[in-house]
């Protein structure tokens, strides 16, 4: 049986131009990603491509206008306004790059799979953050890695206090 829908999952998956996802080369078994069927790939990769273009339409249109003779509090908004411009399209810019390497994975059969520990990554995961790269056990561990390596920032609470001696 494991034979016959292998076989069918990979007749329909070239119908789609999509590879299956290959487990035997990941140490992904077919149980833990039976629920990525052909149609269900093929729905995550029409969403991933709907929201790459969502993005880039959103980009396309983020423009800010100069102004001329503003006075300085004008000129100051304005700053903070690109400032946050800028700052929205480097996490556009990043949430580009991974549904467009969620596409990549899918075209090459290996959607599913975490990048770090080729294990699969869970179901709601993957139906939350169709473009995640790595399983929540793997991503937690990036993240505390990165906070535990965070220098504390300064105290500026202080600031504008004065010692008074003798007091």
């Amino acid at each position: 049986m494991v034979k016959k829908s292998t076989k069918k999952r990979a007749h329909s998956a070239a119908q789609l131009k999509v590879k299956p996802v290959s487990r035997a080369s990941s140490g992904v078994s077919a149980k833990d990603l039976a629920w990525l069927t052909a149609a269900k790939i093929k729905a995550i990769r029409a969403d991933l491509v709907r929201m790459r273009d969502d993005i880039l339409n959103t980009v396309r249109k983020q423009t800010v206008g100069e102004v001329d003779n503003g006075d300085s509090v004008d000129q100051a908004s304005q700053s903070i306004e690109k400032e946050l411009m800028f700052e929205l399209s480097d996490n556009e810019r990043t949430t580009l790059d991974m549904i467009e390497a969620a596409i990549r994975k899918i075209d090459n059969g290996t959607y599913g799979v975490c990048e770090a520990t080729q294990k699969p990554i869970s179901r709601a995961r993957l139906e939350a953050i169709p473009y995640a790269r790595y399983s929540i056990t793997y991503q937690n561990q990036l993240e505390q890695k990165v906070t535990e390596a965070a220098e504390p920032g300064l105290d500026f609470s202080v600031i504008g206090e004065t010692e008074r001696a003798g007091e």
